[in-house]
């Protein structure tokens, strides 16, 4: 028996050295990813377009990752206690293992982008119609002067900055917003059915999947008014979903390993 105990105290400082070698070695080949992005881009098109994929993929990202941070903030709310049950109600699947787990709930769900995403994303895009005045010629400057390549209309810059053009472009934002907040709630939860699958438990690094699933379902509802809306919802293209399955990942983990190397974590994930 105390042969037992030692072997397992073992396994777990093993499990967490590999753990953290695997985020130092994901951590620098996300970073080169990013850096040969650029060039790639600037060399094929223009630096400024490159520019451009990373103003593009923000804009269209960010109620993503509110809502994936609003889901754990408002685990905090009393007021919503009621809510706090597991979302598959504590169910077993045929595997033995829970569907999801217990910490992904109705709470975090519904009001992860309710209350954090989708409010803070339409203010965010409140103060851009107020400086669109401002921006729109300073584009469209760059535009006449053949700066970009790939992105040398404007419309490209009104669907991410405004939604569209006026007054049409408001509604398109917020469906947006609201599908983008959403998708990344679902994105999280399959990633957490997929997590029980293998067998990884609540806590333990996912890799790849945890720094993905949210972004991967923000992509996802977050491009299906195009199938509806063609003439009026503009949809990421490839670049930008390339740049974005680099650079949600390549946040994570940097931030991550950053926190941990300056001791702010006790491990890099």
């Amino acid at each position: 028996m105390e042969q037992l105990l030692n072997e397992d105290s073992d396994k777990e400082p093993k499990s967490k050295t590999r753990n953290i070698k695997i985020a130092k070695i994901l951590t620098i080949s996300f970073a080169i990813l990013l850096f040969l992005n650029f060039l790639l881009v600037s060399i094929l098109f223009s630096w400024a377009d490159w520019l451009a994929i990373l103003i593009f993929s923000l804009l269209f990202i960010v109620p993503a990752y509110l809502s994936n941070a609003g889901m754990v903030i408002v685990a905090k709310f009393k007021h919503l206690a009621p809510l706090g049950r597991p979302i598959d109600k504590g169910k077993i699947c045929k595997d033995g293992r829970r569907i999801t787990g217990d910490h992904k709930t109705w709470r975090g769900l519904i009001f992860g982008p309710l209350y954090i995403g989708i409010p803070i994303s339409i203010g965010i895009s409140l103060l851009f119609y107020v400086l669109w005045p401002f921006i729109e010629p300073i584009i469209q400057a760059g535009i006449d002067q053949g700066i970009y390549q790939l992105y040398n209309d404007i419309s490209y810059y009104e669907f991410y900055f405004l939604g569209g053009p006026y007054p049409i472009g408001i509604l398109m934002l917020i469906l947006r917003i609201i599908l983008i907040s959403y998708g990344a709630c679902v994105g999280d939860l399959i990633g957490s059915f997929l997590k029980r699958r293998v067998n990884i438990k609540s806590g333990e690094p996912f890799w790849i999947i945890d720094q993905l699933d949210f972004a991967a379902g923000a992509l996802l509802l977050g491009s299906i008014p195009l199938l509806f809306l063609s003439g009026l919802y503009l949809a990421p293209d490839i670049h930008v979903i390339i740049f974005l399955l680099i650079l949600t990942p390549s946040v994570s983990l940097i931030a991550n390993t950053i926190a941990y190397l300056t001791r702010l974590k006790d491990v890099p994930w």
